[in-house]
Parts: C-alpha cells; structure tokens; sequence
C-alpha cells in the first residue's frame, strides 16, 4: 500500500481513539521528535519538557489534521515546531533556545531502527498512553483535552468555570504527572 495512503488511514484511526495505530504513528515520528529537540540549544535538563511538548504537538496534529490541506507529515512538522515554541515563549526559555529554521525531516536516518527496538518502543508507547490518562483526575482530563485541541487558557477557563491561573496549575499538575511517566 502506498505509504501516504497508509499514514492516511493510521491518523484516522487514532484521531478515532484506535491506541495501536497512535503507537504506530508515534514510533515513526519519535526520530523526527529527538531530531528536533536535539537540534535546539537548551540545557539539557529542559530536553525532557521539550519532549514533553513535542509528544503533545503530535498528539495536537493527529486530533486536528485534515487531509484536504497538506501532508500529515508536514502537518506533524509544524504542530511540533509551534507546541515547543509555544513552550519556550510561555516559559521565557525562548533566549536560550535558537530558533532552527531547517527542521530535520522525521525520515532522516535512525540507527536505532530494528524490528525488537521497534516492537519495544510500541509497547512502551501504548502503556504509556494508557498510563497518561489514568493518572489524571477527571478535571485534568477535561483540561488535557482542551489544552490538546490548542484552547487558549481564557476560554478552557471560561468552559470549565474556573479561573486562568486554576488551568495553569491544572497544565502544570499534568506536566509534572507526564515527566513523571517518562
């Protein structure tokens, strides 16, 4: 089968809750996501948040791609690329960060690619997933949801009754239970 068509169908079936087929899509994107955290000039303390953020930018672009207007994989680039921007000017990192202009392609050479490894790294990735959700309380899942969907904090605020710096804490609260399974 072609490759995009391929791709095609694995984003439709976990933009429609399928877990197999976002493990799938993780584990052909986890170079790129290494890649492009790699290649920005932060310390490395920070490299694990970054790759928080980057998990969350696929996460992002498998809920909200749309076949109709560009590739997945180049749709994958850029929710990556302005999640972990995002992250660095919320966080004022963004002076110790250098903007990359040209992002490596998530088909660049991955030494680590072998089928155990890659078996290894699904499994990881499907318990992981299961792990994220129960871990947080029925408030951070709506919150998640909404931070994943790129709600502003006003109006997640808004929808939930709450106020901007509860959801805040609440995104704080979720980072922190994320590096925790990490």
């Amino acid at each position: 089968m072609d490759n995009f068509l391929e791709e095609n169908k694995l984003v439709a079936s976990a933009k429609g809750g399928d877990s197999d087929a976002f493990d799938m899509l993780a584990e052909r994107y986890k170079g790129f996501l290494t890649s492009y955290v790699s290649s920005l000039s932060v310390h490395p303390s920070e490299r694990d948040d970054l790759m928080q953020e980057a998990l969350i930018g696929l996460l992002k672009a498998v809920r909200s791609y749309d076949a109709k207007k560009a590739s997945f994989s180049t749709y994958v680039t850029a929710c990556v690329k302005n999640s972990v921007v995002s992250y660095l000017r919320h966080y004022g990192k963004q002076s110790r960060a250098v903007p990359v202009d040209d992002v490596a392609s998530f088909n660049s050479d991955y030494d680590g690619d072998t089928p155990e490894l890659r078996f290894i790294d699904l499994e990881t990735t499907a318990r992981l997933q299961e792990k994220v959700f129960s871990v947080l309380s029925p408030y951070e899942t709506k919150v998640f949801e909404m931070y994943l969907a790129e709600t502003p904090y006003a109006l997640i605020a808004k929808h939930l009754g709450k106020n901007e710096k509860s959801i805040d804490n609440a995104i704080q609260r979720i980072k922190s239970k994320l590096k925790k399974l990490v």
